[in-house]
């Protein structure tokens, strides 16, 4: 912060684990880089759940983000590409210097499939947002991939280990615990606090919401391209760390907790080689019916994140981004369909029934437009339809195109808007030259006071009617308009609701 004659203050938060000093950027916002808020999952604690940091008054200078988690480095993953480790447990606040208090805060949840991202990414960078608005914006890391998701207690010598096919949902537990007990050093309100991510980050708040463990710790929900269903079974986590152990040649768990990270990723490059289309999935939380249940969506059906607020949405093109990753969308789209729905539902019969339902339309030409129906839009407005039955719901479509040709209103496009990052390469990567600042500008406004209040709203738009099952309303936002739309996916929701059904029942 800045006194009174503008010369440069360096703000320290007292937190049970230490104080922690800021670093002060040119913008005036007070950033704080790094913060561990659990015990490094190294050593002994690999595979383990997180531990509880113990209390401490060390002075900690938070300058620099911390480890990404072990990852392939990948050259349009930015966060790959900074200092990785094992001890990735840490978070980054960023607040303006204007020394108020009881702001709202926002809670970034990257994505990434479970398999890759992080904090640094400037993409997530907070700066921006928190120098647009009295707000404190934290981001967080996570483990990934084999680090986070395998079931390590089917292997002889693995009993200790039944947390092990989850741990990125409870490192983010453990991250919301720590900001609910420390937020308030750093001007936030502990009982105002918004989640906040895409694609896997969105999914693992569909998972926190239904959690008792979880959501309590938090108010508010913006769940951006995330399906619920981004999970496995039990049985699918066993075969997968089993063919993973074998990769490794070893028999047992101390085997593989002998093996350095090094050794791991590289033994993971064998299995991702083996499993092209099924990646982006088999590394997703477990769930096992003890802590994660059998099925979310049932669990939304039956209320168990009744107190929370959701916003909920899509882009108008998600899968048009995965284009550029997998030339065969076909066969990506069938490695993913039968996670995504636990092999209850055949690929070829509900491409089938797309045909019948469109069939004025290519099917090759119109693909992406399958996928995007049954992997987005249609679970994300049953999750809405079933949360209205609790609280009031708003759902979005993002309908602003790329100018990079091909790429539409893809996946992830409406991250640099709501962040106001629209000058990083990475972000550029998906809007493409000069795109529109006032968009940006609206849709952080959007963003932050639904966080304040739990109504999304933007001076000059019409009100945002909620979503109920009887009137399907969505705000469709452009770059020149935001318009509410009723019913406007009723011929999709018609044909292929009934999938779904899977998700809901016994």
């Amino acid at each position: 912060m800045h006194d009174s004659k503008g010369m440069e203050v360096i703000m320290q938060a007292k937190t049970r684990t230490g104080v922690m000093q800021s670093a002060t950027l040119e913008s005036g916002v007070e950033a704080f880089l790094g913060i561990p808020y659990a015990k490094q999952p190294t050593g002994e604690l690999r595979w383990k759940a997180p531990v509880r940091l113990e209390d401490s008054d060390e002075h900690r200078i938070c300058d620099s983000f911390g480890h990404s988690a072990c990852q392939f480095k990948d050259e349009v993953e930015p966060a790959s590409l900074h200092e990785q480790g094992e001890d990735c447990l840490s978070l980054n606040i960023w607040v303006n210097g204007t020394g108020k208090t009881n702001l709202p805060v926002m809670v970034y949840i990257h994505g990434g499939a479970y398999f890759s991202g992080g904090s640094a990414d400037p993409l997530y960078n907070g700066e921006h947002f928190a120098q647009s608005k009295d707000v404190v914006i934290v981001s967080i890391n996570y483990r990934l991939n084999v680090f986070a998701s395998i079931a390590l207690d089917c292997l002889p010598g693995g009993e200790e280990y039944k947390e092990s096919g989850y741990l990125a949902i409870l490192d983010q537990i453990k991250a919301l615990e720590w900001i609910k007990e420390n937020i308030a050093a750093f001007g936030g309100n502990p009982d105002c606090i918004t989640l906040f991510g895409e694609s896997a980050g969105s999914s693992s708040q569909a998972l926190l919401a239904i959690l008792p463990q979880a959501n309590t710790l938090f108010q508010r929900a913006i769940l951006e391209s995330g399906p619920i269903q981004l999970y496995k079974t039990k049985e699918r986590g066993e075969a997968f760390t089993k063919e993973f152990a074998e990769i490794m040649e070893c028999e047992t768990a101390q085997q593989l907790l002998a093996k350095t990270s090094d050794e791991l990723l590289a033994g993971m490059q064998v299995w991702c080689d083996r499993h092209t289309y099924e990646v982006s999935l088999i590394f997703s939380p477990t769930c096992d019916g003890s802590f994660l249940p059998l099925k979310p969506m049932k669990a939304w059906k039956e209320g168990a994140a009744k107190n929370i607020d959701i916003m909920i949405g899509c882009t108008e093109d998600e899968f048009t981004y995965f284009k550029f990753y997998f030339e065969d969308l076909p066969s990506f789209w069938h490695g993913q369909f039968p996670i995504h729905f636990d092999d209850q539902i055949d690929t070829i019969d509900w491409e089938e029934k797309y045909r019948e339902a469109y069939p004025e339309r290519d099917f090759g030409e119109y693909y992406t437009d399958f996928m995007n129906v049954t992997g987005f839009f249609v679970g994300a407005d049953l999750m809405a339809e079933e949360q209205s039955e609790y609280k009031p719901v708003y759902n979005y479509l993002f309908r602003y195109k790329s100018r990079i040709e091909g790429m539409g209103a893809c996946h992830a496009i409406e991250v640099p808007f709501v962040m106001k990052n629209l000058d990083t390469p990475n972000g550029l990567m998906f809007t493409g030259p000069n795109p529109p600042a006032h968009l940006a500008e609206q849709m952080n406004t959007c963003w932050y006071n639904f966080a304040k209040t739990g109504k999304p709203s933007v001076d000059g738009v019409e009100e945002w009617p909620v979503y109920t099952a009887e009137d399907r309303t969505h705000m469709v936002i452009d770059e020149n308009e935001w318009i509410v739309k009723h019913d406007m996916r009723a011929k999709d929701d018609a044909v292929f609701r009934p999938m779904y059904s899977v998700l809901l029942n016994d």
